[in-house]
């Protein structure tokens, strides 16, 4: 399956981030989007991941494993993006 990123949409306010994730599949272009939501936790990775289709809850699902490559890429290099602070390295 190759995924193609339709659409990310985050947001936040003072104490959290949302929003989603769309991939459409360039092996099947007629198919409706695969959709991920984005919601804040308050523990490492800092996110929580949730396919709209109920039967695609699944870490290694296609889209929710490009979803949490693409989150934990925004929390390491742009964290204050959605007002996250850069992580300090611990000896």
């Amino acid at each position: 399956m190759t995924l193609q990123l339709l659409s990310l949409t985050l947001a936040y306010d003072d104490a959290r981030f949302f929003g989603a994730v769309m991939f459409t599949n360039l092996d099947h272009p007629d198919d409706k989007p695969a959709t991920v939501l984005i919601d804040h936790t308050d523990a490492a990775p800092w996110f929580r991941l949730t396919n709209v289709d109920p039967d695609a809850q699944d870490p290694s699902v296609p889209a929710m494993a490009e979803a949490d490559h693409i989150m934990r890429f925004i929390l390491r290099y742009t964290p204050e993006r959605i007002g996250r602070t850069a992580p300090t390295s611990q000896p």
